[in-house]
């Protein structure tokens, strides 16, 4: 269940592609401007009641571009062991292969097998390339969503801290993939018939539909300095679940990038443009579990 609270559904318009097998692309804009409706909360709430995380993603995108060796590889790798609290956690440490003259890829890897749930650290970067280096936790299958945000805690601020001074972050990342029961025990049928509307056969041959999803993105805006998690980019996909069609998959990604650009494509660094990245990893991940509560699930049970 989702149960961290609620957010204010943005008045961004967005575009939507549906897919399907055989399926034409289609747009709609406007997802996000609906007004509350109280007649449908029941349903929302079957949906958060239903919820169930599959796996959770968080990334950081920090700066400038150096080489990391092994040996700092194991004093991180010491560090997330004492924060986490175990001592178990598989380390290793690869140099990948160079794409470029002067270029030294390295990726670092850690994994600790949970009870149930797997949950895995990496910081991967090139020293020459010019890219930042990428900092990326991620849990599959966790036992509830509160051992994600308190694991992924404890493992950012001890590989930050592993990391030393003089680093900058330039973009988060938070991801969450779930599914929720289906109303009627068929996913399809729900999404066909009422939320895009589709008849049972949409392509023109006369055969039925085995699959269907549909995804929409909306761009990231102007933020507040007192709220600098606000207006990110967001991914949102909504798709059968092949493993049980009763239920729907549901991926909601949401990117904070440093700066923003303008409609026009132009981008302002100026005080007060420029994001701060101050909040620990839950803070993200709740911020787009807010989103699924507060815009996907009424989207999906609204009645036009």
């Amino acid at each position: 269940m989702l149960a961290l609270g609620r957010g204010t559904p943005s008045g961004r318009a967005g575009k939507v592609q549906v897919s399907s097998c055989g399926l034409p692309l289609m747009t709609a804009t406007g997802l996000a401007r609906r007004q509350p409706d109280h007649h449908n909360e029941p349903k929302q709430q079957m949906l958060a009641e239903s919820y169930r995380t599959r796996a959770a993603v968080f990334a950081l995108l920090v700066g400038p571009p150096r080489h990391l060796d092994r040996r700092t590889g194991m004093e991180i790798h010491a560090q997330v062991c004492d924060a986490i609290g175990v001592d178990d956690i598989v380390f290793k440490y690869q140099r990948e292969h160079a794409q470029g003259p002067g270029e030294r890829p390295f990726s670092i890897e850690l994994t600790h097998e949970r009870s149930p749930g797997l949950l895995q650290v990496s910081i991967s970067g090139s020293a020459q390339s010019g890219a930042p280096v990428t900092l990326r936790f991620r849990y599959d299958s966790p036992a509830s969503t509160q051992l994600v945000l308190d694991d992924f805690d404890l493992a950012c601020n001890a590989v930050l801290s592993g990391l030393g001074a003089g680093w900058q972050s330039v973009l988060a990342e938070a991801r969450l993939q779930g599914q929720v029961h289906s109303p009627g025990d068929s996913a399809l049928a729900f999404l066909s018939n009422h939320v895009l509307n589709l008849a049972e056969s949409s392509d023109g041959t006369g055969r039925a539909l085995s699959f269907l999803g549909f995804k929409y993105e909306i761009p990231a805006a102007e933020f507040t300095e007192a709220d600098q998690l606000e207006n990110p980019m967001r991914e949102i996909a909504v798709e059968v679940l092949r493993a049980d069609p009763r239920c729907l998959y549901l991926e909601a990604m949401s990117q904070w990038p440093q700066v923003t650009a303008t409609p026009d494509g132009t981008v302002e660094i100026a005080p007060g443009k420029i994001r701060a990245f101050r909040s620990p990893p839950s803070d993200y991940l709740r911020n787009v579990q807010r989103y699924l509560e507060s815009v996907v699930f009424p989207l999906l049970v609204r009645e036009d």
